[in-house]
């Protein structure tokens, strides 16, 4: 098979073609129609504007409010998300009694539906009867509206608790995965030549799965960036009034509900494609791969 090179490229060639027909290809047409501006989804005559739909959109309002609030929560994605994973990873890993026991329950979240998930958080958000507010009445507080009210802190909040939350357990799989790879000698030996818990943490583990946590914050970038389903569930409207919108769910307004031009559809998804390289690229410049591991 290694002397035959043929080989290797008639098992590539597939996926190659599949790439090509349903990803690279529909992305180029996407492209040409952000520079027309279409009347209907049908419209087989569109007009062409240049580049007029990119520039709508950056002066629109609810547009830079999306992305605001979308760089928000790609911060909070990044400190709590991947953070409190990388944490527990580094926790479960130590331990040996329940460990799969913890591997299961932080996991449960991801093989739940975002739709379950959404349903299950409306509940808990309810003003009247939820499980939020019974827990302030146990306080002598006053309810809150988390997902109905006019302050949009709360909404946003109430949106990114559970988006957060749902991700935690994948990219948990993902880091104790790498740390099982570390060798058990040269955690012995390191602790035979004196390192405390602090010291392997900090100088061997992390900087051994210095390559998967580079792809883990490349998938939690593009994934936040694009995240729809849950914050659609919980606020479909962006109460109050549009001050809620996230990229994903405001490319979806501008879609169906909006104008329902196509054009301006293309322009938003080219531009969500070029945040989400522009974003890779940045964390693959700081965080570096190291070649030696």
């Amino acid at each position: 098979m290694y002397k035959n090179k043929w080989i290797a490229y008639l098992f590539i060639t597939p996926m190659l073609l599949f790439l090509i027909v349903f990803l690279i290809y529909p992305f180029s047409v996407n492209i040409y129609n952000s520079f027309f501006k279409y009347k209907s989804v049908l419209d087989r005559n569109p007009a062409y504007v240049g580049v007029n739909n990119y520039v709508q959109l950056f002066t629109t309002r609810q547009f830079k409010i999306a992305i605001e609030n979308t760089l928000l929560l790609t911060i909070l994605v990044i400190v709590f998300q991947v953070g409190i994973a990388l944490i527990l990873a580094l926790l479960v890993s130590e331990i040996k009694r329940l460990a799969g026991f913890f591997k299961t329950a932080y996991f449960i979240p991801i093989v739940i539906s975002a739709t379950a998930l959404g349903l299950m958080f409306l509940m808990f958000f309810r003003e009247k009867g939820g499980l939020f507010n019974q827990i302030l009445a146990n306080f002598n507080l006053e309810p809150i509206r988390w997902l109905n009210g006019m302050d949009s802190n709360v909404t946003l909040a109430s949106m990114f608790l559970p988006t957060i939350w749902q991700y935690i357990g994948f990219y948990f799989v993902i880091f104790l995965t790498a740390l099982n790879t570390i060798s058990d000698e040269m955690l012995e030996a390191a602790k035979i030549d004196g390192a405390n818990d602090f010291t392997l943490t900090f100088k061997i583990k992390l900087p051994l799965i210095q390559n998967v946590t580079r792809v883990v914050l490349v998938l939690a970038i593009t994934g936040t960036l694009k995240v729809f389903d849950l914050p659609y569930i919980l606020n479909p409207i962006a109460n109050p009034n549009g001050e809620t919108f996230l990229l994903g769910t405001y490319m979806y307004h501008v879609s169906y509900f909006a104008n329902k031009n196509l054009g301006l559809a293309s322009a938003f998804a080219v531009i969500l494609a070029i945040l989400g390289v522009g974003f890779s690229g940045l964390v693959n410049v700081v965080f570096k791969q190291n070649k030696d591991i």
